[in-house]
């Protein structure tokens, strides 16, 4: 067998060598067990003791053994002076039996597992879930380095790991071949021949291309030709199930293999072996099939929504029109009351009067007056009515959504067993009578619906269509209604790790991703308990003894100020931006030709077939200028020299993927964690604060998207997106997501912690959009600390575990609002359990598995108590933000951080009017990362460029001035790059690397800490 390339020759050397440490992690690192140091002091001589104490500290860090010709002179010296070994140590005269005799006294000593045929199968099974989820190779490689580490064994070779990675990979596809074998004469395979016919309409256009791009459009027209290509694949889908259902093709295979199909010519299908061309179109199939239902109901609830705005919006304007005329009505009408009341006294008081006179003159009076009023009142019908013409307003947009989605609703097959039975009835009825009449069901409709369906005994077929429209989008949304086919509009637990997988195998799940601890709630709980009350405590505490200056407590209120960090007048001038060059204009190119040569980040563009199909590095810097900058990949071919338009088309074809874009990233941003300069911009160098904020870009008007949205604030009457990005202490950008406008971007905070391998979370902070009770929640369980930026302090409510009127009793200033509920959590901690375990599997993402969740609101026992947990946690946060000034200030100077790289961000993606041009979620993802990836380079040469500025310092005054520089500044400095222009690729110069080229004789500059 052949084994898969799983990680560059770079990164084989990288693992294979000892970690990369500095002096002071070394002095922190290396502490010994006093029994290992026993043993070691008793060898025979300075050699073996040092061999000794070496190997047990590396593998206490790395489960790994290591060449004994890699530990380096940094090493020896700081054993030797430590425990005053006066010999030279002499590696080259070790014996193999004693370095064997060794490893088994650190491996007892640590209770290391010995490497069995039943840990290897371990292995492979781990390898094969994380294959069967499609996770990168990469990915798959360093997981299972971390799963190791968990079985408590030896971390194996890489060529042991490449091995079981190749065996779980291969063995997916295999196992789906050889169950498809036996259908490989079945008729119902003959229905997949039609994509490799040409289209007759087209010249030299193959079926299958017809139905490679999904149509983002509403109009009529591209409703009716989208739904026919959707009715042709739901018919070769429904005829080709019972074969997909039977060799094993889940959704996620489908999806891996019909990207390849999306990819190649149809003469690369045709030349495939036949049983691997018919799998390859069965995943095509059933890719589409799911994917155009996704694509069809995106359209239909964008579109319902546009109408039931449109329709709102008229109804105000027609309320508006209105307003003069009934505060006229108003006015007639009060005038009309005070004058007949006026006259009445006038008559009362008239002492001319008989009382039979006044009695009869009143009445004359009321009968005058109530002609009056009667015409007054028919005028406030009018107005009155204004309810009952909202129906009028929504009635005109029902035929045009009929004429859309008629046919679509139709065609779309529904999970009856999950979905709301009244709606299900209705769609049912639509779809099985060409005629609707006033017998349609209408248990869906609430009360003031069901009166206005019915126009007197006339029944408004319209009225009735449209507001089922809506009744369907809605549901669709709130998780009542659910696609049987179908990416993300499926039920909420299909999502989920299964109940039975997870009854078998709970105990083995929550040790692998370390959360055993979390698994009897009251003992849990009781923990998280004793911490909050501390907080009350301590924060009431401190408000109460006056050291809480920036808090101030009113009657029925609090006041909570957060002073801002000044900058001296020496920082605000002493910036790093004249220690940039200013007297030229580097090339873009060139300096990411420069960090290429450090990073080697231009490896992550790999072929789609992971092939070893040699990469053109121009043409992959082309390709991520023109989705970077925003210039289109076709005007980038027509404005550069050494490359052309065909060339780009096909690299961005096979080498671009929101996978490879993001491992680019990845490999620069670890990089940057390298270099000392770095980790001491932190407010404290062993913790790293990160954040995460959203950024719209306008999408151009000539694209369509389902993944762009409304926003007049933002957008006016044009569509847009959110690039939602994360950003750490040191300006690294090291998550971005393009979602819509009209998402909460709370659930996306979970996914840019879980999903970057090379940054790690101290602390995360977000914006009010980033944050939910359900996030403080659900970070708390998944590991990670949550420390949003709180506005409207005053209003947030608190929670704890005893009544307000025990706080009262202890004579606290901050007391909760309400007594948390500790039944309901307890009630769903296994389903909450499940549901963290979900996405620590990624099986499931957690934005898709919260925008599920959250659709059911208050119909969701997990749900709430998810929330009823967040409020703990939520509270905690809280008393500790209210107590902790400093803590807010960090907050606010680490997010104010990601607010100024937003200015980064417009600069570098300058072309289109910085609009998004581009339709798919997929390539808007690649064009975001590119740009995320100009970026990162740029800062991390600022960085190369700044720490050889101190390596050539001559005296101690300006390496200070420098350091103060770094320490005031923003390393994200831009003026000197040339963005625009013709690109030349023929060329590029080495002197614009020599710039930051550092010394490797020399260490990084005292002083910065």
């Amino acid at each position: 067998m052949s084994y898969i390339e799983i990680i560059s020759n770079e990164e084989q050397k990288i693992f294979n060598n000892l970690p990369k440490l500095s002096y002071q992690e070394k002095k922190y690192l290396f502490e010994i067990p006093l029994q290992i140091e026993n043993i070691a002091l008793s060898l025979e001589n300075d050699t073996n003791k040092f061999i000794l104490l070496i190997m047990y500290l590396y593998f206490k860090l790395t489960n790994k053994f290591y060449n004994i010709n890699y530990y380096t002179d940094n090493d020896i010296n700081l054993i030797c002076k430590k425990y005053k070994f006066l010999n030279k140590i002499e590696l080259d005269n070790l014996s193999i039996k004693n370095i064997y005799r060794y490893k088994q006294i650190i491996k007892q000593y640590l209770l290391i597992n010995p490497y069995t045929n039943e840990i290897k199968n371990s292995l492979i099974v781990e390898a094969t879930i994380l294959a069967s989820n499609f996770v990168h190779r990469k990915k798959i490689f360093y997981a299972l380095v971390d799963f190791s580490k968990k079985l408590k064994i030896e971390v194996p070779s890489y060529t042991e790991l490449s091995k079981i990675i190749t065996i779980a990979i291969n063995s997916q596809k295999k196992d789906i071949l050889d169950k498809l074998e036996p259908f490989i004469k079945n008729e119902k395979l003959n229905v997949l021949d039609d994509f490799l016919q040409k289209d007759t309409t087209y010249k030299n256009k193959w079926q299958l291309s017809n139905f490679k791009k999904l149509e983002h459009g509403t109009n009529k027209k591209k409703m009716i030709s989208s739904l026919t290509k959707f009715t042709t694949i739901k018919s070769k889908f429904q005829i080709t199930q019972s074969i997909i259902d039977t060799i094993g093709l889940t959704p996620k295979i489908a999806q891996y293999h019909a990207q390849w199909i999306e990819k190649s010519q149809v003469f690369q299908v045709k030349r495939k072996k036949d049983i691997e061309s018919n799998f390859l179109l069965l995943s095509f199939v059933y890719y589409q099939y799911l994917i155009r239902n996704d694509n069809l109901i995106d359209r239909f609830i964008s579109t319902v929504q546009t109408a039931k705005n449109s329709s709102i919006r008229a109804q105000k304007e027609y309320s508006f029109e209105q307003e003069p005329h009934k505060n006229r009505v108003i006015q007639s009408l009060e005038d009309a009351n005070i004058a007949t009341l006026n006259e009445i006294e006038r008559v009362i008081k008239n002492s001319k009067l008989s009382a039979v006179k006044k009695v009869k003159y009143i009445e004359g009076l009321v009968q005058q007056k109530t002609i009056v009023l009667k015409n007054i009142l028919k005028e406030k019908e009018v107005f009155e009515s204004i309810n009952e013409k909202k129906y009028d307003f929504i009635e005109s947009k029902s035929v045009s959504l009929q004429g859309k989605f008629s046919g679509i609703l139709k065609e779309i097959e529904f999970d009856e067993k999950s979905s709301n039975k009244n709606i299900i009835k209705a769609i049912n009825y639509f779809r099985d009578n060409a005629k609707i009449t006033n017998n349609a069901p209408d248990a869906f409709l609430d009360d003031e619906e069901k009166i206005a369906i019915f126009d007197g005994d006339k029944f408004r077929i319209s009225l009735y269509k449209i507001l089922l429209f809506f009744h369907i989008s809605d549901a669709i949304k709130n998780g009542t209604l659910n696609l049987k086919y179908s990416y993300r509009y499926k039920n909420f637990d299909d999502y989920m790790i299964s109940k039975e997988k997870w009854k078998q195998d709970k105990d083995i799940l929550l040790k692998k991703h370390e959360m055993e601890y979390i698994k009897d709630f009251n003992t849990f709980i009781k923990t998280v308990e004793t911490k909050v009350e501390q907080s009350y405590k301590v924060t009431n505490e401190n408000v109460s003894k006056g050291f809480n200056t920036y808090f101030t407590a009113n009657e029925d209120s609090f006041i909570l100020k957060t002073p801002k960090l000044d900058k001296s007048e020496d920082e605000k001038i002493n910036t790093l931006a004249k220690y940039f060059p200013s007297d030229e204009y580097l090339s873009i190119i060139d300096l990411l030709s420069s960090i290429n040569k450090e990073t080697d980040f231009l490896s992550s563009f790999q072929h789609f077939n992971q092939s070893n199909k040699k990469q053109n590095h121009n043409l992959l810097l082309a390709s991520i200028l023109g989705y970077g900058c925003n210039l289109s990949l076709p005007k980038i071919g027509k404005i550069s020299k050494g490359i052309n338009e065909n060339q780009l088309d096909n690299t961005k074809i096979w080498y671009f993927t929101e996978e490879n874009t993001q491992e680019a990233n990845d490999k620069i941003v670890a990089y940057m964690d390298k270099l000392e300069i770095v980790k001491h911009l932190r407010h404290n160098i062993n913790e790293n604060h990160t954040s995460s904020d959203g950024q719209k870009y306008t999408m151009s008007t000539n694209i369509d998207s389902t993944n762009a949205g409304y926003s007049s604030k933002y957008f006016g009457a044009n569509k847009g997106v959110v690039a939602y990005t994360f950003i750490d202490e040191s300006h690294r950008l090291f998550h971005s997501q393009v979602i819509n406008v009209s998402q909460r971007e709370s659930g996306y905070v979970i996914d840019g912690l879980l999903d970057n391998e090379t940054v790690k979370s101290s602390i995360h902070s977000s914006d009010t959009h980033g944050y939910t009770e359900i996030i403080f929640g659900l970070t708390d369980i998944l590991g990670f600390n949550f420390g949003p930026r709180i506005k409207n302090f005053k209003n947030q409510y608190l929670y704890a575990f005893n009544t307000p009127r025990h706080y009262h009793g202890l004579g606290y200033t901050l007391i909760p609002n309400r007594k948390i509920n500790t039944q309901k959590i307890q009630d769903s901690w296994d389903d909450i359990l499940r549901f963290a375990i979900t996405i620590r599997e990624r099986k499931t993402t957690a934005t898709q598995l919260l925008k599920r969740l959250t659709s059911y609101s208050k119909q969701h026992k997990l749900h709430s108590a998810l929330k009823e947990y967040g409020k703990i946690i939520k509270t905690d946060f809280l008393l500790n933000y209210i107590d902790d000034v400093t803590l807010r200030q960090r907050i606010e100077k680490q997010l104010n951080k990601v607010e100024s790289s937003n200015k980064f961000s417009k600069a570098v993606f300058f072309g289109n009017n910085q609009e998004y041009t581009v339709s798919t979620v997929e390539e808007q993802n690649i064009a975001n990362n590119s740009k995320r990836l100009i970026q990162n380079a740029i800062i991390l040469w600022n960085y190369l460029y700044i720490t050889k500025k101190l390596q050539q310092v001559k005296n101690q005054t300006e390496r200070d001035n420098i350091l103060q520089a770094i320490k005031n500044s923003s390393i994200i400095y831009w003026n000197f790059i040339n963005f625009y222009g013709t690109y030349d690729f023929t060329t590029q110069s080495k002197r614009v690397y020599n710039l930051i080229a550092l010394d490797d004789t020399k260490g990084f500059i005292e002083g910065l800490g």
